[in-house]
């Protein structure tokens, strides 16, 4: 939405709000929270409330709706079209995740390539070639069909109530990684634990980590200075994250 907000088109930026809100009135059902803080905690997660699929499936349609409006609007399709190319090569050379490096041919996804569940049979990981705007446009519309078809797929394995596994802490010095793929791409946790199995060292790395020197590589072709804010926002980069 805020992409079609950057080329005039208000109309996609305004529908899209409407969705992000019964999108997190869904999480706070689901966790207690809108933003999901607390439902995934050391050794378990909360599942308060499930959602019914039928919701899922009209928010998907819902959002190819706008998808449709937006992609017969020739603004939209020029401006997003060759604008901010990020060749594979160099987005391989960056090392960038997520939407960003499956936007420019790179096959990359945590929960395929590192799986902490067995989630390949309804797993799919959409990649284009192109590395430009719509790329990066496709790239995300896509990931929320496949959001959409495993959340459902997994709705038939769970049932509402708090998972916790037993957690005792071991005895240190010890260190462990824990790699999730996010929306924007892998989040890496790195932990140690002293002697006295407490909290010595803690490192988030963000996906916006990798991906911001990508964004000025992007920018070096021909993206002409008023398409700057949506090369920037099909990026969509965490600043606070770079800094974690």
């Amino acid at each position: 939405g805020a992409m079609g907000n950057d080329v005039g088109f208000g109309i996609a930026h305004a529908h899209t709000g409407r969705i992000r809100e019964q999108v997190l009135r869904l999480n706070a059902r689901i966790t207690g929270h809108r933003f999901l803080r607390g439902g995934v905690f050391p050794g378990g997660s909360r599942v308060d409330w499930l959602p019914d699929p039928t919701t899922l499936h009209q928010i998907r349609d819902d959002v190819h709706q706008i998808v449709d409006i937006m992609m017969v609007n020739t603004t939209v399709v020029d401006r997003f079209t060759g604008t901010a190319v990020l060749a594979h090569d160099d987005a391989a050379q960056i090392g960038t995740l997520g939407y960003v490096a499956r936007a420019s041919g790179l096959d990359i996804d945590a929960r395929r390539d590192h799986p902490f569940a067995d989630v390949h049979e309804h797993l799919t990981v959409p990649v284009l070639l192109d590395g430009d705007v719509m790329s990066r446009f496709k790239v995300r519309v896509a990931e929320i069909d496949c959001s959409v078809d495993l959340i459902v797929a997994l709705l038939e394995q769970v049932l509402p109530g708090d998972y916790r596994s037993p957690f005792n802490p071991l005895d240190g010095p010890r260190h462990g990684v824990g790699l999730v793929e996010g929306w924007r791409g892998t989040i890496a946790h790195r932990v140690e634990i002293d002697t006295s199995g407490n909290l010595s060292r803690v490192k988030i790395v963000d996906p916006s980590f990798f991906n911001w020197p990508a964004l000025p590589v992007a920018l070096a072709g021909d993206t002409i200075v008023p398409d700057f804010p949506l090369a920037n926002k099909s990026f969509n980069l965490s600043y606070a994250g770079n800094d974690l």
